[in-house]
């Protein structure tokens, strides 16, 4: 992708568009790429973000692979905003059906919403991606562009919603694990994911960003925060979980349980990522991931449920968040669906 971050250097910015009072034009072309899983690139990944065996993919690889198009859609010719210096703020999956790693998957991404940020205009980038013609991923990036314009302020205070819902029905948090991001983290799962970002690579490319030093990939602490989450609710799956989970006897569920949990409550099976980033992790850094149980009866979004491929109905939720094990900053909170 060192071909889209030099053109990123001459990417022109519609200031005009982006200063307006009114949400910035999005382009409506669709970018389409088939792509042929690599089983040592995703090995590779699942060994980074330290996501247990299973079955299932790492609910955040799809989008992962898909940053190319995302790039070229960021950098489309009717696009106003820049691609440098971009912060990615929030983040939202959603897995319809098993994806399988041994066939071609198509991808197609397009802009899909912007709307105003206390700090310029936050624009949405959809990932949508099929199998045999069946749509079984879908994912929204969200960006934030920064813009000094005064009346943006104003209308996102209005505009800009934080659930509490969920939280308000949560059971005591209980600690998941603790993660650490090292100096070279950046770097890293850059190698990786082709996310080049300088804000990410080292304190002096971060600095000419207006952060004092390098940060971790948002991605990559989610992908690593949910892979613990799966791995610590594979450790505590009871058989009773087991049944309820899978609807199959108490005597299949021992065995299960019993031969290391390969169909425990989560099994790798996310089924949907709901995530706000909110401060940046400076590398390095060390920090402590909480979770809180949520009642069953959360289920899909009423956008899945408008989907027709949306073919999954979620028995169980969790709520995450992610703090500095040194001053407790909360630097992401997540909510999963399995």
């Amino acid at each position: 992708m060192f071909r889209e971050y030099t053109k990123s250097l001459f990417k022109r910015v519609d200031k005009r568009q982006l200063m307006q009072f009114k949400p910035p034009r999005l382009p409506q072309r669709i970018y389409t790429k088939t792509l042929n899983i690599d089983n040592k690139h995703y090995g590779k990944f699942c060994q980074e973000v330290a996501w247990p065996a299973s079955e299932h993919v790492h609910p955040l690889y799809l989008q992962m692979l898909s940053l190319p198009l995302q790039m070229r859609c960021l950098l489309d010719k009717q696009s106003p905003f820049p691609l440098l210096g971009l912060i990615h703020c929030a983040n939202k999956v959603e897995v319809f059906e098993h994806c399988d790693l041994s066939e071609p998957v198509e991808c197609r991404v397009r802009f899909s919403d912007v709307r105003p940020h206390a700090r310029g205009w936050e624009v949405d980038v959809l990932l949508d991606a099929l199998q045999s013609s069946k749509c079984v991923y879908k994912a929204v990036s969200s960006y934030l562009v920064k813009v000094k314009a005064v009346h943006v302020a104003p209308r996102a205070a209005q505009t800009e919603h934080v659930s509490t819902d969920e939280s308000d029905e949560a059971i005591q948090r209980e600690l998941v694990s603790s993660l650490t991001a090292s100096a070279d983290t950046g770097r890293r799962y850059a190698a990786i994911s082709g996310d080049y970002n300088p804000i990410h690579l080292s304190a002096v490319s971060a600095k000419a960003f207006g952060f004092k030093t390098a940060i971790a990939h948002g991605m990559w602490t989610l992908a690593c925060v949910i892979s613990q989450f799966v791995d610590n609710t594979a450790d505590k799956t009871t058989v009773d979980d087991i049944v309820e989970a899978n609807g199959e006897s108490t005597d299949n569920a021992e065995k299960e349980q019993g031969s290391g949990g390969d169909k425990a409550l989560c099994n790798g099976y996310i089924k949907e990522v709901s995530c706000r980033f909110k401060q940046p992790v400076y590398l390095p850094n060390e920090l402590t991931v909480f979770s809180k149980s949520l009642t069953s009866s959360l289920s899909a979004t009423s956008e899945s449920h408008a989907n027709p491929c949306a073919n999954h109905s979620p028995k169980h939720s969790a709520e995450l968040e992610v703090t500095s094990a040194k001053d407790s900053t909360t630097h992401l909170h997540a909510f999963l669906h399995y």
